[in-house]
């Protein structure tokens, strides 16, 4: 590999996330500067895979890009990667030893749930889901970090929980069914009810428990030796963000079709930075 054609697909991986994965690409600018593309290629890999459901037309097209990536990440193990914009780095990050792909290969998998029309059948399963969907990426970012990944892992779960609840009303508005069903039997809805009357069905009953797990994950990675860690610090950004988003969420009455839950910060840069202020003067 080249170096100028290293720096050029870095630099595509960096435009990518902060294009399409703001909240997730302002923690990478606080961490060390030799770790940034390590952590903008897992990202950008995570933003290629979790879109499939979104471009695919139908489920057995949006299995074969799925095996697409697990064929190329076959490869750069195989020491021969595909050079593309996100492999490309991706391989870069692994010859670095700053990445296990298992951790995508799980992402891949969860990925897989997205291109079945039915829902998944419980809370349960859902947090499984988000186990491997965010769990599993925030742990791969742990790991360019040097980083404590049991807490990662508590976070990412958190975080795709959350995710989830802001994207009802664009998933739901493309057909999909995101919400356990048990949850929706229980409050009597379906997924044809809030498809055809989205935004007038009140979803908070079946969104609070979501949250509410969600939670107990971040109380659970609060908790963990690791957590405080300076080279944790861009994680512990990510959480303190998913703090933030349970209040909104739980300010809004747990309502996903709130446009209060799309917006965010203009100024959350500079959030970050009093925080990271913070984590470093011990608070």
């Amino acid at each position: 590999m080249s170096g100028p054609a290293t720096v050029d697909f870095d630099e595509a991986c960096r435009v990518l996330v902060a294009r399409h994965d703001r909240e997730r690409y302002l923690p990478g600018l606080f961490a060390p500067a030799d770790r940034r593309s390590a952590w903008f290629a897992v990202l950008a890999a995570n933003h290629e895979i979790a879109k499939t459901a979104e471009v695919v037309s139908e489920p057995a097209i949006g299995h074969i890009r799925l095996q697409w990536w697990r064929e190329s990440l076959d490869g750069i193990e195989a020491g021969s990667p595909r050079r593309h914009e996100v492999v490309t780095p991706l391989a870069e990050a692994v010859g670095r030893g700053l990445l296990d792909l298992e951790a995508l290969r799980a992402v891949i998998d969860a990925r897989e749930i997205d291109l079945d029309p039915d829902p998944v059948a419980d809370l349960d399963a859902l947090v499984a889901y988000a186990e491997g969907a965010g769990g599993s990426l925030h742990g791969a970012l742990a790991r360019v970090l040097g980083a404590d990944e049991g807490s990662a892992r508590l976070v990412g779960t958190a975080w795709a929980l959350l995710g989830l609840v802001r994207a009802l009303p664009v998933l739901i508005a493309h057909g999909r069914s995101p919400l356990p069903h048990s949850l929706l039997q229980k409050n009597n809805l379906s997924n044809q009810k809030i498809t055809d009357k989205p935004g007038s069905v009140s979803l908070s009953p079946v969104v609070r428990p979501v949250i509410e797990r969600a939670k107990i994950q971040m109380h659970q990675a609060r908790d963990t030796p690791g957590f405080r860690a300076a080279n944790a610090r861009p994680l512990r950004l990510l959480a303190d963000r998913a703090g933030d988003v349970v209040r909104t969420i739980e300010a809004v009455g747990c309502e996903p079709f709130d446009p209060r839950l799309a917006v965010i910060p203009p100024g959350l840069i500079w959030r970050h930075a009093r925080r990271w202020l913070g984590y470093r003067l011990g608070l």
